[in-house]
């Protein structure tokens, strides 16, 4: 091909405007997907620390979880032994690949306000009971809510949080009791 004043006059266009487009268009909408997970990940040693300081719970290095922020449907189906479209969940710890799963949106009793932060530092109490060999401790997996819910309520507080975003009392005394003991509450008769 032969370059003359014109071809050349278009080729310095068409470079600025690829690179225009890909600098302000594409990577900005790329790395916005990741931004939380990247915020989150930041502040979660903050966190731990903070999560050490209120509670006997101990930090010995384990590795830091993963963080993953998700649609309703894959939270409900990570959550649930019977996968659902939807549910209440906010997110859980996955103890066997060390992930923490947050939805993208708040659940119906939660708002906006920060709320997964609230949410990772509730499941952040989960890994470090996880590695302190709480879970052995323990008569039913949901007796480790207690504590995950009063770090989430003091969190809240500390930081000036929405105080929409605690839990509610009476959801959290149920929820932290085992159903073996209560059946009648969760409908095992």
């Amino acid at each position: 091909m032969k370059f003359n004043r014109f071809t050349v006059g278009l080729i310095y266009p068409i470079i600025f405007l690829t690179l225009f487009l890909v600098c302000f268009v594409y990577l900005p909408a790329v790395s916005k997907e990741n931004n939380k997970e990247n915020y989150l990940t930041a502040i979660m040693p903050n966190m731990i620390d903070y999560i050490t300081e209120i509670t006997d719970l101990e930090y010995k290095g384990y590795p830091l979880p993963t963080i993953f922020i998700e649609e309703e449907k894959l939270i409900c189906a990570g959550a649930y032994f019977e996968p659902r479209d939807t549910c209440d969940i906010a997110g859980y710890y996955d103890d066997e690949k060390n992930n923490i799963h947050i939805r993208n949106t708040p659940t119906i009793y939660m708002v906006e306000d920060r709320f997964q932060e609230v949410v990772l530092i509730h499941e952040l109490v989960h890994f470090l009971q996880y590695h302190e060999g709480v879970y052995e401790q323990v008569e039913c997996r949901q007796n480790l809510e207690e504590l995950a819910y009063e770090v989430q309520d003091k969190y809240i507080d500390l930081q000036g949080i929405d105080p929409i975003q605690k839990v509610d009392g009476l959801f959290a005394i149920i929820s932290s009791l085992c159903p073996h003991k209560h059946p009648i509450l969760f409908g095992e008769h």
